[in-house]
């Protein structure tokens, strides 16, 4: 998953009375409104340098953003149109589409651009319309809070995610049906054995283990962890890497527990560096991985990472305190280092869930979550259909003492909801929570409309 594709096409009607000068006006504007969009930061992709007039031209347009894989179309409408050759467009593009028309002063932008929203929609094609001038900040807010949640949803088509193991523990609501998944989100859930990374891991190479020992030596503080179980703890996440490349999966979930503790090591470390951005090789993509076999989990993470490119969290929830409305949110080790306020303020230190008859260990970060503006979110059916938990909150920072509230060993989370705690336990149907740094509540709600999920905000 990488830079939202953002399709874009100017049109206006083929009707030979306009003038020369109102044909090239719209032309420039088609320029202009191309560089404003590319200031987000996104690859914007035009399929012509010039204005879409004709039912044929707009079909083919459409069609060639569709064979360059654009997330999403902005259809900039400068005055009147025929909205027939918007929806060929509409129709051939096989994204939603967000029709902008211009306010310039002269202009019937509105007339077009109404036209063309009511005619897609008329033939099952998700819009929406934004009305106002292509230097207003203010409009180019509200087309790039929509085209994200689009892309969050149109992003995970033709996407992989790696299951490692069957069903943990028995947590219907991390279960999922391949072909529900497939259907409704387009990703395929492939399966791997947990077995066979260990016994990948234990052909690496000890160099290569050992380069990312020195890495951490120097990133991170302080560690205590045995040697046995810094190595196989290592091991584990650079088998999973070459796992990752070898099968093309764009995200991972693994089971863990309750097997492995008993017969090797857990996948704390691995879980913790994918979702990272950063390792021993240097700056690298945030890789979903998801635990407990939790793949409703890890779709979830999935989404929240396209809003920001990530790492989301994976975390239970743990511990209510209704004097300050916040959330005390702790997992065992399956918590990014990126989340922390410093790699420096990131302790590797031994993990022990007293469940557990451990055979050797594990490694686990230790740190509290750094202050900031988040989004929760988590994905859930009722009665087969899927809904998705969303608020938003500021995650809280503490002195490293608070964590002796939940588990000292364990990474933790405190987040100040924006709605009430009554609310937020009123709808939780998971103990697992997902969150990003940012304010991304609206684009979840676009999110949840192009996947034909019930957003539920407390």
């Amino acid at each position: 998953m990488g830079r939202i594709k953002m399709g874009f096409i100017t049109t206006m009607s083929e009707d030979e009375t306009w003038p020369q000068a109102i044909v090239d006006e719209f032309t420039g504007k088609h320029r202009e409104a191309k560089k404003v969009l590319e200031s987000l930061g996104w690859e914007v992709v035009a399929a012509s340098t010039h204005v879409g007039r004709t039912f044929s031209e707009m079909g083919e347009q459409a069609r060639s953003l569709r064979e360059k894989g654009v997330h999403v179309l902005v259809l900039l409408v400068p005055d009147w149109t025929y909205s027939s050759h918007s929806v060929t467009a509409g129709l051939n593009i096989g994204v939603p589409v967000l029709v902008w028309s211009d306010d310039s002063p002269g202009h019937s932008g509105i007339v077009g651009g109404s036209i063309v929203r009511g005619a897609l929609d008329e033939v099952g094609v998700m819009t929406t319309l934004v009305h106002g001038r292509i230097g207003d900040p203010v409009v180019l807010k509200r087309i790039e809070r929509w085209c994200r949640g689009v892309a969050a949803a149109t992003q995970l088509r033709n996407t992989r995610i790696g299951l490692g193991g069957s069903r943990s523990m028995g947590m219907y609501t991390a279960h999922v049906d391949p072909s529900e998944i497939m259907k409704q989100f387009g990703i395929d859930i492939d399966g791997w054995e947990q077995t066979d990374l260990i016994r990948r891991s234990l052909s690496i190479s000890p160099a290569e283990t050992e380069k990312v020992r020195k890495w951490m030596e120097d990133t991170f503080g302080r560690g205590e962890v045995k040697e046995e179980v810094m190595t196989a703890q290592i091991n584990l996440y650079l088998a999973l890497c070459d796992l990752i490349v070898e099968k093309r999966y764009d995200a991972v979930c693994v089971k863990c527990l309750p097997e492995l503790p008993t017969c090797y090591t857990t996948f704390c470390l691995t879980m913790a560096l994918l979702n990272d951005r950063s390792d021993h090789r240097g700056p690298k993509e945030s890789i979903v991985c998801g635990c407990e076999a939790d793949v409703n989990g890890t779709l979830t993470m999935q989404i929240l990472k396209s809003l920001d490119g990530g790492p989301a969290m994976f975390t239970d929830v743990q511990r209510f305190y209704k004097g300050k409305n916040e959330v005390g949110m702790m997992n065992c080790g399956s918590s990014a280092t990126d989340f922390a306020a410093s790699k420096k303020e990131v302790f590797w230190v031994r993990e022990g869930l007293l469940e557990f008859q451990w055979k050797m260990g594990a490694a686990c970060p230790q740190y509290v979550t750094r202050a900031g503006r988040v989004t929760l979110a988590r994905l859930g059916r009722i009665d087969g259909q899927y809904i998705m938990l969303i608020t938003g909150g500021e995650a809280v920072a503490y002195p490293r003492e608070k964590l002796r509230d939940l588990n000292p060993q364990h990474p933790q989370s405190y987040i100040r909801l924006d709605c009430s705690i009554d609310r937020f336990v009123e709808n939780l149907r998971s103990n697992h929570i997902h969150f990003v740094f940012g304010d991304y509540v609206e684009e979840l709600k676009t999110t949840c409309e192009v996947l034909h999920i019930t957003p539920i905000i407390p």
